[in-house]
């Protein structure tokens, strides 16, 4: 009796020791290196390997394999320690899920124009942004992580939480509104991001006009040792340095670069086709405030960054504008009621008053000048190159002087509509612009004529544009295909090819809803961010926002939106590419 009282007892003692111990063990908090495990392999992410893992694992260390993996792939940032086996906070641990969804950016650019301010939870700064893409995204993340981010990520936690990624698989949104006195400003994250098979080091994108100076900066690059080489883009050829199989060692090489090149590291190939997709709008009330254009040209005398050119005029908000060639727009510019640059036939342009009044088609100008009481002369462009026996006329707008002059050019400054000055372009050491007025380059028989007419003599500048309602705007710029006008699809191509309409690529759209200007820029080329869109798809944004009339920009690595004084998109390779003008709000 005694002995079964005593076995009873002993059965007693190891039930409760048993319940005890599984209680503790179902709330016992889970590793780091155990948290990257198990969003590794919710999300079926590729174990990359490299040689230039954290110090602190090694193949022994239990899921270190996940963990340089995840380094690897750029999800945990490059430091020299991990400390895989520190228990994970609840807040990390949804920063490692978000990054590892492809949300990196929209979590930089958030951290960039939201006032985070440290709350009575004690989360880190730099976890904020994450927390807010996880609350505010569909599927929202589990609530243990988002109602008590410092406490340490227990067994249950873990598994919703791998329940969650799996079900953001299926299809995430991301999506947040933010408003400023004068602009509404939309973020829109679709589709988790999918990692690329490699990674370079983008250098430099050279002009296509300059190949030898691509073929200059890839040969000094092999001369430090560099696996360097010259791709041939539609747009530029890129100087890049690769492919490297993981993102740590493109980034080791980007860090050990000489200090004078500004360079990226970019995705080079994607695992499959990537379902991630970002964009953001920017909205306005057209009658509320007018978009100005600013040319970089004449502040700088080249072209610049969309950043410098939106901090330079102090504005509030700055979208890129049209297509161009060096630094040289391509097609009509008009500025505060001036043509500064001649339309590009068969393109489609968008002008606008101060009232808010929007003209949108396909433009023609009439420019000539008028010497004196009786003759005139048409006028081939306006801050270009004349052809022989033909003259153009370069304006304040250009820069300080005209570049690329013909030696047998005439040049006749005009100020306060009075001619003061003649020389010829082939002796003279500067084309210098009068600041009040313009410059007149004539070739040919044109020369002959203005070679004779005498200093003091009246010249004029008379300029219309067709269709005749494009004469009431006070600022234009020329880009093209129209997508939408009036609500309906626009199919034309305006001269541009399958490979630039049919594929994805990143783009900027101009659009109108009939009260409202929106400027929204899609990013592409990243499959861990954004795929980017063809025309079609972009069209289907556009009717998304409810815009009625819409037309495409420049777009590639020319994409860029500024407010806030940052871009609140990411340029491909996470760099911003030089441009001749900039459409902004003060």
């Amino acid at each position: 009796m005694l002995s079964g009282r005593k076995g009873k007892a002993r059965s007693i003692i190891l039930l409760v020791f048993c319940l005890v111990l599984l209680q503790t063990s179902t709330a016992a908090a889970i590793s780091r290196g155990e948290v990257v495990y198990e969003i590794m392999s919710a999300l079926e992410l590729p174990l990359v390997q490299g040689d230039s893992g954290f110090v602190d694992v090694s193949k022994l260390t239990l899921h270190g394999e996940s963990i340089q993996a995840a380094k690897a792939l750029g999800i945990l940032p490059p430091f020299e320690h991990f400390h895989p086996t520190l228990e994970a906070a609840n807040a990390e641990a949804v920063m490692f899920a978000v990054r590892a969804l492809g949300l990196f950016n929209e979590a930089e650019i958030l951290s960039s124009i939201c006032e985070f301010e440290g709350d009575k939870s004690g989360v880190p700064l730099h976890l904020m942004p994450y927390m807010a893409i996880a609350s505010e995204m569909t599927p929202k993340a589990p609530d243990e992580f988002l109602s008590n981010p410092r406490d340490n990520v227990t067994r249950s936690g873990l598994n919703s939480l791998v329940a969650w990624l799996k079900n953001c698989k299926n299809g995430l949104i991301f999506e947040k509104t933010l408003r400023d006195d004068i602009v509404t400003v939309t973020m829109h994250r679709e589709g988790i991001g999918r990692p690329p098979k490699l990674w370079l080091v983008l250098v430099d994108e050279i002009p296509l006009d300059a190949e030898a100076k691509a073929r200059d900066l890839s040969g000094y690059l092999k001369n430090l040792g560099l696996p360097a080489f010259v791709v041939r883009q539609e747009w530029a050829f890129q100087v890049t340095i690769g492919p490297f199989a993981n993102y740590i060692k493109a980034y080791e090489v980007l860090t050990s670069l000489p200090k004078h090149l500004t360079a990226s590291i970019v995705p080079y190939g994607a695992a499959e086709e990537s379902p991630a997709l970002f964009w953001v709008a920017l909205a306005f009330d057209a009658a509320r405030v007018t978009p100005k254009i600013a040319l970089s040209s004449t502040e700088y005398g080249t072209s610049n960054p969309l950043s410098e050119m939106a901090r330079e005029k102090n504005a509030r908000a700055a979208v890129n504008g049209g297509y161009f060639s060096g630094v040289k727009p391509i097609g009509l510019v008009m500025m505060d009621g001036k043509v500064v640059y001649t339309p590009y036939s068969g393109r489609t342009a968008i002008g606008w008053d101060d009232s808010g009044k929007i003209f949108i088609g396909q433009v023609r100008a009439k420019v000539k000048v008028k010497v004196g009481t009786s003759a005139e002369f048409h006028v081939e462009g306006v801050n270009v190159a004349p052809t022989y026996h033909g003259i153009t006329i370069y304006t304040p707008e250009f820069g300080p002087e005209a570049r690329g002059l013909q030696s047998d050019a005439l040049e006749v400054m005009v100020r306060g509509g009075k001619i003061t000055w003649k020389q010829g372009a082939g002796t003279a050491a500067h084309h210098y612009i009068p600041r009040d007025g313009f410059l007149l380059v004539a070739r040919g028989n044109s020369r002959q004529f203005f070679a004779n007419v005498v200093l003091g003599t009246d010249v004029e500048v008379i300029s219309t544009l067709e269709p005749q309602e494009f004469n009431h705007a006070k600022w234009a710029f020329q880009a093209g295909p129209l997508l939408l006008t009036n609500g309906m699809d626009v199919n034309v191509s305006e001269g541009f090819k399958p490979s630039f309409t049919d594929k994805r690529h990143p783009r900027t759209l101009w659009g109108s809803d009939g009260s409202k200007v929106y400027w929204v820029v899609v990013d592409g080329r990243d499959p861990w961010h954004s795929r980017g869109v063809t025309l079609h798809e972009l069209r289907s944004v556009a009717k998304r926002l409810g815009i009625k009339d819409a037309v495409n920009l420049d777009g590639g690595g020319s994409s860029a939106l500024w407010w806030k004084g940052v871009l609140i998109n990411h340029s491909p390779g996470g760099r911003e590419r030089p441009l001749p003008y900039i459409i902004y709000l003060d």
